[in-house]
């Protein structure tokens, strides 16, 4: 039979040839499309199935999270840059699926809520949050960094990728996320790694308070030479802008409720700081303002901003894709991205205020239609450029 098999092959030696590469290409494309199916987070979905936070909720807490919005996905951080990072990760699955068929649910949340300390290591967070820690990883990877495009993590080149998502390089920045924070003093004079302040920053996020009782449980042992809990502008940079209405070029629109005209500090709305309370509510407004009628001025003010960024979340990822593609397409969109770029930062801003316009609504507002009118700026911009 094989003798036959392989006289055909030789007498028919240009269609053996063809049907021969035919079978590879397919057999290689189909390979990498179950690659694809099998890397995305609806995947993983199958194991990881529950809502909210924590084990086996990793897949909808990732979608609630800044990771989520700017398109991060699982194998971003699960798998390490490279070929032989994705393979390995690839590999580690199977043995995930394995453990999923065969262990019980009570050994899963174990393991799912000990993961070890090398999960998502410092130097990978590095590699997208800061400059030198992307060189250095890059530098270093073995093998080529990409085949064929298979996920977010490879292409990741700063400054241009941490700039185009509006990021600050954490090493070299001390303005990160809305306060003053020197990440590379903290990292390399006191030895703190990424997960000892955001530990579960996408699956199990502290709360704001969570968050708060922990810097203030390290400073307090650090004495005066580190910020105390009465130094709240010292840190909240982007609060204090905000109040002022001075955080955005272009746009000055000073809180009537901030500064020596209305004598107010932040303890008058923050009044439960030192119970360990840091966030106000509507209840707090009452504390000055006997018409129970500023409390739903509160709350609408919170819930009207909170849906506004939903919606400008949902454009941002959309103008984002058609960019991403008109850069495939090799379309002049330098002065998009500045755009956009500039779009951003300023919902950015907004976000990293924490307190959806309570601050400062009129300047929010101010903010946020400065951000629709760039974002339709760039899709009129991507429009007109080939």
């Amino acid at each position: 039979m094989l003798t036959t098999v392989f006289d055909w092959c030789k007498r028919h030696i240009v269609l053996f040839t063809i049907a021969s590469v035919i079978f590879v290409v397919m057999f290689g494309f189909i390979n990498i499309q179950i690659l694809h199916m099998t890397s995305e987070p609806e995947f993983c979905h199958l194991c990881h199935p529950a809502q909210g936070f924590g084990p086996l909720a990793e897949v909808d807490s990732w979608e609630h999270s800044a990771h989520g919005d700017a398109g991060v996905s699982c194998l971003d951080c699960h798998g390490r840059p490279g070929v032989l990072g994705y393979a390995k990760a690839k590999l580690g699955g199977l043995k995930d699926t394995y453990l999923q068929l065969t262990i019980s649910k009570e050994e899963k949340l174990e393991i799912l809520s000990n993961p070890s300390e090398d999960l998502v290591p410092s130097w990978h967070c590095l590699y997208c949050h800061s400059d030198e820690g992307n060189q250095t990883v890059r530098e270093t990877t073995k093998g080529p960094m990409k085949l064929v495009n298979m996920r977010m993590l490879d292409d990741v080149v700063n400054p241009e990728f941490r700039e185009r998502k509006g990021l600050a390089d954490i090493m070299t920045d001390d303005f990160v996320g809305g306060t003053h924070f020197d990440h590379s003093l903290h990292i390399e004079d006191f030895d703190l790694t990424c997960r000892d302040c955001h530990f579960g920053v996408v699956h199990n996020p502290a709360t704001a308070t969570d968050r708060m009782n922990f810097c203030v449980a390290c400073h307090a042992d650090a004495g005066d030479d580190a910020p105390q809990i009465n130094d709240c502008a010292v840190c909240h940079e982007v609060q204090v802008a905000m109040n002022e209405g001075t955080g955005i070029e272009g746009i000055e629109i000073p809180s009537m409720m901030y500064g020596d005209a209305a004598d107010m500090t932040c303890t008058d709305c923050h009044t439960g700081v030192t119970k360990g309370i840091y966030r106000p509510s509507s209840e707090s407004c009452t504390d000055c303002h006997e018409d129970e009628e500023y409390k739903e001025i509160f709350d609408e003010w919170a819930a009207s901003t909170s849906a506004r960024i939903d919606v400008l979340k949902d454009i941002r990822v959309e103008l984002e894709a058609a960019l991403l593609d008109a850069d495939a397409a090799k379309r002049g969109t330098d002065d998009v991205w500045k755009t956009y770029e500039q779009a951003i930062l300023n919902l950015k801003f907004v976000r990293n205020d924490g307190t959806h316009s309570v601050h400062n609504n009129e300047y929010t507002e101010a903010i946020l239609d400065a951000v629709e009118a760039d974002f339709k700026k760039a899709f009129i911009q991507l429009d007109s450029v080939w």
